[in-house]
C-alpha cells in the first residue's frame, strides 16, 4: 500500500457520517478531503447499471423523493430517476442541491490531487448485481488509475479477495463489526487464514457508556485492541462507534493505532492536534 507506516490516517465514515455533512454526497468527499482525511463512500448499481454512492438501499432517509419512489430499492430506479431528487437539503437546508453521486465523478474530483485516498463500501452483495457492481466498479478504477488509492470495504471476505484477485494493486479491507466475543473470534479466524487477500482489517469500537472507575467507554476491551494490533500492526484500523472522547483516543493512539474510521471529522482532528498530531501536507498526518 502507499501508506506511510509512520503516519495516522483516518476515514470520514460517508464522508461525515451524516453528523457533519451530507452522507455519500460530493460535498461530503471534499469536505474529509478538506479535513485532510479519508472519505467513504458507499457503493450500489443503479437498475441500468450505473455504479453510485448511496449507504442505504433506498432514497427515503438521505433524499427528496416522493413516497412512491423513496422506499423502492436502489437497484429498481435508473440513474436518470435517482438524480431528480436532491440528496443534501434533508440534511441541511442551505446545502441543498447536492445529487447521489456516480463513481465516476467522485474519481474525477480525486485526481485533482495525488494525494487524496478514499474508501469505498460495498453494498451489493446479492448474487444478481454483484458480478455487475465488481465489473463496472474496477473498469472505472483502471480508467482513472486509482487502483493504489483506493481501499475496498466491506465484511464479507469471500467477495473482498474476488478484488483483490481480479485487481491485485487495489487495497482490501475486512471491517468486523459483531458483539465483542464475535469480534475477535472473526480477527483469530482471519489471522489464521494470514489475513490472505486483505490489507487492512478494522474493527468497530461500540460505545458502551461511561462505567464509574473505567475510562474505557467501548465493548471491546483494551486487551483485545492491543492483541488485534500486535498481529496487524499499522493494518489495523479502529472505529469508535456511537461517541468518543479525547481519552479514549489518546488510549488507542498510546497502543499504537496509525488507522482510525469516524463519523465526526473535524471534531476528531481537533483532538488529533490536541494530542500533537497535525496534518502533512502530502497526505496524512504525523506527531510534531
Amino acid at each position: 500500500m502507499q501508506f506511510d507506516p509512520t503516519k495516522i490516517y483516518w476515514q470520514a465514515h460517508r464522508g461525515g457520517g451524516g453528523v457533519e455533512a451530507p452522507d455519500n454526497t460530493l460535498y461530503a468527499m471534499e469536505y474529509g478531503w478538506g479535513l485532510g482525511g479519508i472519505p467513504e463512500a458507499d457503493i450500489r448499481v443503479t437498475a441500468d447499471n450505473q455504479v453510485v454512492c448511496l449507504h442505504d438501499n433506498s432514497l427515503g432517509r438521505t433524499t427528496d423523493a416522493p413516497a412512491e419512489l423513496a422506499s423502492l430499492p436502489v437497484g429498481e430506479l435508473s440513474l436518470a430517476q435517482i438524480r431528480q431528487y436532491d440528496a443534501s437539503k434533508k440534511f441541511r437546508e442551505d446545502l441543498a442541491g447536492e445529487r447521489v453521486p456516480t463513481v465516476r465523478e467522485v474519481f474525477e474530483r480525486m485526481k485533482k490531487d495525488p494525494s487524496r485516498y478514499l474508501y469505498t463500501d460495498i453494498k451489493n452483495y446479492d448474487a444478481e448485481r454483484f458480478p455487475v457492481l465488481l465489473e463496472k466498479f474496477l473498469s472505472l478504477v483502471r480508467e482513472f488509475d486509482l487502483a493504489g488509492k483506493i481501499i475496498v470495504a466491506g465484511m464479507d471476505y469471500e467477495l473482498n479477495c474476488r478484488f483483490k484477485k481480479e485487481l491485485p494493486e487495489i487495497n482490501t479491507m475486512q471491517w468486523i463489526g459483531f458483539d465483542p466475543a464475535g469480534r475477535m473470534t472473526e480477527f483469530r479466524r482471519l489471522a489464521g487464514l494470514d489475513f490472505a487477500g486483505l490489507d487492512m482489517v478494522q474493527l468497530h469500537l461500540r460505545y458502551r457508556g461511561s462505567v464509574p472507575g473505567d475510562p474505557w467507554i467501548y465493548d471491546l476491551p483494551l486487551q483485545d485492541i492491543r492483541e488485534a494490533f500486535g498481529i496487524l500492526g499499522a493494518r489495523l484500523e479502529v472505529f469508535p462507534f456511537g461517541a468518543f472522547t479525547k481519552e479514549a483516543i489518546h488510549e488507542l493512539l498510546e497502543i499504537g493505532i496509525k488507522h482510525f474510521a469516524t463519523d465526526e471529522p473535524m471534531r476528531f482532528s481537533r483532538i488529533l492536534a490536541e494530542e500533537g498530531v497535525v496534518r502533512d501536507p502530502s497526505g496524512g498526518w504525523k506527531k510534531k
